[in-house]
Parts: C-alpha cells; sequence; structure tokens
C-alpha cells in the first residue's frame, strides 16, 4: 500500500508552490494526471511518472537507479508532447499552460476541459446516426487544424476526446504525437482496437493515413458502442462486425478508413471527410 501513496504527489502539495493538488484524476504506464487548483481555477496537471521503471522518495522526488537513461529518453518524449501543444491555439484542443521541471521530472499545466470523454458520452447516451456523425465531423475540423501544422496524433481514442454539453469537443493527450518529418522515437504506444498495424513496430513509417485509421476506429466505436478487433487479430480476420442498424454508406467509409494496407486507406482526412458528407 505505501509503494502505491508514493506513486502519486499527495492532495494539497502545491507544484511550484503555487499549483495545488486538490484531486488524482488518473494515471498510466507514462504518467499521472492531478487536478490542481491556481487563482480559484481547476486546471489538470500532468506529470512524467513511467512506474514501471522509478519511485517516488518520501521528499516526492522521483528518481531510478537501473533506467537512468530510459527515463531520460521518457522525459524527452514528455518535452516533445509539450512543444507540439505550443503549435495550438485552438478551441478543440487542448491548452498548453505552463511547463516545468521540478521532482527530478517533468510537468505539464493544461486547462481543464469541462464535460466527459466521448468513450462515456457514447456509452451512456441512446444518439441517432444524424448525431453521431454530427460529433464525429467536430472531431475530423479539429484533426485537419492539427494535421494543417504538420503533426499526427497516433492515438486518436475514445478515452481521448472530451464532449462537453454543447456537442463541442476537445482532443488532448499528444503523448504519442510526432511531426510529420521526425523519424519514430521514444516508447512505443499503442491502443487495442484504434492502433493501426504500424503504431506496433518502431521501423514501421506513420503518416496522416495512421490517424485515418484511428478516426475511423472511431466512428467504429460511436456508432456500435465497443471498440473494433484489435488490428494485431485483424491481420488474420479483417472482417468488421456491425450493427443491423449501421447504414451501407458509414460501412464503406469505415471500411477503407480501416484498411489493414496503409496504402489502400483515405490518404488524408479531406478525403474522408467528401466522402462521408456527399
Amino acid at each position: 500500500m505505501e509503494r502505491i501513496k508514493l506513486n502519486r504527489l499527495p492532495l494539497n502539495y502545491k507544484l511550484k508552490n503555487k499549483y495545488k493538488i486538490i484531486k488524482h484524476v488518473a494515471e498510466s504506464n507514462f504518467s499521472n494526471i492531478y487536478m490542481v487548483l491556481y487563482n480559484n481555477r481547476k486546471y489538470i496537471v500532468k506529470e512524467c511518472f513511467p512506474v514501471n521503471i522509478v519511485i517516488r522518495d518520501e521528499d516526492n522526488k522521483v528518481f531510478t537507479e537501473k533506467y537512468k537513461s530510459k527515463f531520460k529518453m521518457i522525459k524527452n518524449d514528455f518535452r516533445k508532447e509539450s512543444e507540439l501543444l505550443r503549435k495550438f491555439n485552438d478551441e478543440n484542443i487542448v491548452e498548453l499552460i505552463d511547463y516545468f521541471t521540478e521532482n527530478n521530472t517533468e510537468y505539464m499545466l493544461l486547462e481543464y476541459c469541462k464535460g466527459s470523454s466521448l468513450k462515456q458520452y457514447i456509452l451512456e447516451n441512446e444518439l441517432a446516426e444524424e448525431e453521431i456523425l454530427g460529433i464525429f465531423l467536430k472531431i475530423i475540423k479539429a484533426l485537419k487544424k492539427i494535421h494543417g501544422k504538420n503533426v499526427i496524433h497516433r492515438d486518436l481514442k475514445p478515452s481521448n476526446i472530451i464532449v462537453d454539453a454543447n456537442n463541442n469537443i476537445k482532443i488532448i493527450d499528444f503523448g504519442s504525437g510526432k511531426n510529420l518529418s521526425e523519424e519514430n522515437r521514444g516508447c512505443l504506444k499503442w491502443t487495442p482496437g484504434y492502433s493501426p498495424l504500424e503504431m506496433y513496430s518502431q521501423k514501421a513509417e506513420t503518416d496522416r493515413r495512421t490517424d485515418v485509421y484511428s478516426l475511423c476506429a472511431l466512428l467504429y466505436f460511436m456508432l456500435n458502442k465497443s471498440r473494433p478487433m484489435d488490428s494485431l487479430e485483424r491481420f488474420y480476420y479483417p472482417e468488421l462486425m456491425y450493427k443491423d442498424y449501421v447504414s451501407e454508406k458509414i460501412r464503406r467509409v469505415i471500411e477503407k478508413g480501416m484498411n489493414m494496407e496503409r496504402r489502400r486507406r483515405y490518404r488524408n482526412i479531406e478525403e474522408l471527410e467528401k466522402e462521408l458528407i456527399n
């Protein structure tokens, strides 16, 4: 139990002597997510904490003896994520407000996005296909802006999209993102069901069509309320199964966007959008 407590900073702890932790929001293999209070406003703090290779001492310092080079690489990836976020000033993309080093690790202060995850929103509501497509087109619009900055997200999934009370969306978590011109870097990160086959190999090329696959997997989930079969399994059983009410047109769009061969997918988001709305 003590180790679990030390994985996270305590409640009421103040980062930079001003960002007061009021809630533990989430954790992953690479980071801790906190809600903080500053000047009576809520924000989100993301802490670089690769739980499998580091520990936290009683003074809240994060360290590792055996995996120093790997920790350095992961912190570098974390900084790269902040650099990607600095490219955007858009209502549909989470805003980076501050970036700092403390406790021998890295932190991002991000805007607090009101609403629920797309996953929660879809599972808790009964939406007509038209309503689903309305939200999906907003996601397309946001992703076009991301690609317009020559950035690919590479981890589009229902938990990385926030939907507010007016069905406006925000895309969050650029931890797997990269500039198009960059080589693959850092640790491999993928999400079963939403990551195409190329995301499972450090040597495979990724481009805008990588996001096209994930985007269409997202649409599959929104319509079927279940994630599609993982691409590793689809390598042997590529056929996708749908609920009866999913229209033939939408099925064709998803099938093309989620083609196992990257060269057979839509070349870009604009091509996908055009076929969807015509």
